[in-house]
């Protein structure tokens, strides 16, 4: 019986490879994190819930630190790119809620609360700037780039940080209610990001 108990991890092992082991990897870290926290994560827990050895872990990633930070950058969903066949106002929407899903944990990407604990770590916080705020900041910044160029948003009403202010709205109502905003309070976020240009509202007046 002895024999047949130690056999079965290593079975289960060289059934899984390669990519297919990593991401069994990934996905056990990101489980065991949303369960007990940074703070409570061992490289034994997380081995126990691949149902792996530590030592397929300890072959990659030298701690938990580093094998959290590179199950972070696997589960980032891709920045929704902006479309030529949508305005400035619902390509950013469309970021927006893409936002909203990281942050109430709709995607691999841990939600909220685990986001907190993960922004106490130096690199953690560096990684979390780096792969999840710049991009989406870069993305805002070329959607309201282009909605000035094609007159959608007058360039006066623009400042440097007229980008970060529909992540930030996003992040304090999601601090202050445990919510995301739904669809009309995003609508209304949008709105206070950009403010339609004289001639917009010109080219409506005369619609009406």
């Amino acid at each position: 019986m002895a024999e047949q108990t130690n056999s079965m991890p290593t079975v289960s092992r060289t059934r899984r490879r390669g990519k297919e082991l990593e991401d069994a990897l990934y996905d056990a870290t990101l489980a065991e994190l949303a369960v007990v926290g940074y703070g409570g994560l061992t490289m034994e827990g997380i081995a126990a819930r691949a149902r792996t050895g530590k030592a397929a872990l300890y072959r990659r990633w030298s701690s938990k630190h580093d094998l959290v930070q590179a199950a972070l950058l696997y589960a980032l969903p891709p920045v929704p790119e902006p479309r030529a066949d949508r305005s400035a106002r619902e390509n950013l929407l469309a970021v927006f809620s893409a936002h909203c899903d990281v942050l109430a944990g709709k995607t691999a990407f841990p939600g909220l609360a685990i986001i907190n604990q993960l922004l106490h770590e130096p690199e953690l916080r560096a990684l979390f700037a780096d792969a999840v705020v710049t991009p989406r900041l870069r993305i805002t910044e070329l959607i309201l780039q282009a909605g000035v160029a094609n007159g959608e948003i007058n360039a006066a009403t623009l400042t440097p940080y007229t980008a970060r202010v529909g992540p930030a709205l996003i992040n304090q109502q999601l601090l202050l209610t445990g919510a995301p905003p739904n669809k009309r309070q995003l609508a209304h976020i949008v709105d206070t990001v950009i403010a339609p240009s004289a001639q917009a509202h010109d080219d409506a007046s005369r619609v009406g």
